[in-house]
């Protein structure tokens, strides 16, 4: 079902700052939305399958069925920066993990490196 939504983030030009059509028979009719006690507006898009809620002078987009708001630019890249260096700790901690086998197989090479000059060096017994 076509629909068109329509924002101004300002609030010079339409009121109420966020609708919604939706075209019935031809004509696009205007879709009721709900206000909520804190000032914020909602109205859900059929065609989307989502709540387009205005909070705080933000459109923000709402997924019923996940229960959760779908992430902006900023939200998106503060999340990927996250998890970027989430992935980068991992990563470090595994290589220092790695380092240390490496240096106590290297310290186990030597003692027994060692040993055996030790043991070449050892005077026969007659």
């Amino acid at each position: 079902m076509p629909e068109f939504c329509v924002f101004d983030p300002q609030g010079g030009m339409h009121r109420p700052r966020l609708q919604l059509f939706r075209l019935e028979d031809g004509v696009y009719e205007p879709v009721s939305g709900r206000s909520g006690s804190d000032g914020s507006l909602a109205v859900t898009s059929e065609t989307l399958g989502l709540e387009l809620r205005l909070e705080d002078d933000r459109l923000r987009l709402w997924d019923p069925e996940a229960q959760e708001y779908l992430l902006d630019r900023n939200e998106e890249r503060t999340r990927y920066e996250a998890e970027r260096a989430r992935c980068e700790e991992e990563r470090a901690g595994r290589l220092k993990e790695r380092d240390k086998r490496i240096a106590t197989e290297q310290r186990v090479l030597d003692l027994e490196s060692q040993l055996a000059d030790l043991g070449e060096r050892r005077p026969e017994k007659h």
